[in-house]
């Protein structure tokens, strides 16, 4: 065999890089589940979505305290920054997107939220004034195209009837795109520990009224409804965080964007085995239409 065609072994840390995001967007991809089973319970989106955030806050803040007191350090210049990140990309988001899922299906809301390499590629044109180079293009017309396709665009009545959905999909994807540029300037300055604690912690303080008005509904939940929000919690945004964060270390940022986009595939699978969710062959051309946008948006543009 000639010496020049033999094909080095990925290093090890590389291969364990790779499988700790590839793990992450798996984990990211039981939100959607998650959320939908404790619907059942009759807990409403936006109660459910400030408990979580008090409860990731608390136990984020309990483990900084123990052993990265450092991360606990903010700067007053940016106090607005923080405060918008904290209320609108954080505390918003979640809660659109928890009402996509609740008034859609988890799939649905996965690949809508997952438009948002869109949205931060047009942010970048309008606010910065980039241009979109033609190999955007494509990738765009196929991301919009796939997730027109997964909404059954082609059924006007089930559009109109998962109308409301359907636009809390897209804002939880406008809104995610607010997040990815706000920490992207953030990190100059901050770990990603002090984002996700600053952006939980003045999420979970804005909604604290809406758990106020349901403390005598919350005070009966059952330990069912517990578990899955302490789960919420923890799973798909605590754990998965921190395999995403150690396996960047040793990925490169734009090939961990693109193995991030397992998570819709793996909410897909997880609803149709928990949930049995069903779909139709062309959501599934969706499904394969959009990730193959994505993918190639951010391989095209994977800042």
């Amino acid at each position: 065999m000639i010496p020049s065609m033999i094909v080095p072994p990925k290093p090890k840390k590389v291969i364990q890089g790779y499988v700790q995001i590839s793990l992450a967007s798996v984990l990211w991809g039981t939100m959607g589940v998650l959320a939908k089973l404790s619907f059942n319970f009759g807990i409403h989106p936006t109660t459910l979505i400030a408990l979580r955030l008090v409860t990731s806050f608390a136990i984020l803040s309990v483990a900084l305290i123990l052993v990265k007191r450092d991360s606990l350090r903010i700067y007053k210049v940016d106090i607005i920054s923080l405060l918008a990140l904290g209320i609108l990309a954080t505390a918003l988001q979640r809660i659109a997107y928890f009402y996509a899922v609740d008034l859609t299906t988890v799939t649905v809301a996965a690949i809508l939220f997952y438009t948002y390499p869109i949205f931060v590629t047009l942010s970048a044109v309008i606010f910065l004034h980039e241009k979109v180079s033609s190999r955007l293009l494509v990738p765009i017309v196929l991301t919009f195209l796939g997730a027109a396709l997964v909404v059954r665009i082609y059924d006007t009545s089930s559009v109109s009837a998962n109308l409301q959905g359907i636009v809390f999909g897209l804002l939880s994807s406008l809104l995610f795109a607010l997040y990815f540029l706000m920490t992207k300037r953030l990190r100059r300055k901050y770990s990603g520990w002090t984002i996700i604690l600053c952006g939980d912690g003045i999420g979970a303080l804005v909604l604290l009224p809406v758990i106020a008005l349901a403390t005598s509904e919350i005070a009966v939940f059952p330990l069912q409804l517990w578990l899955l929000i302490l789960a919420i919690a923890l799973v798909p945004s605590l754990l998965a965080y921190i395999l995403f964060s150690h396996g960047l270390k040793h990925v490169k940022a734009s090939k961990g964007s693109i193995l991030s986009v397992i998570e819709p595939l793996s909410a897909a699978l997880f609803s149709l085995i928990i949930l049995g969710e069903s779909f139709e062959m062309l959501q599934i051309l969706g499904v394969i239409l959009a990730l193959v946008g994505v993918v190639l948006l951010l391989r095209a543009d994977p800042a």
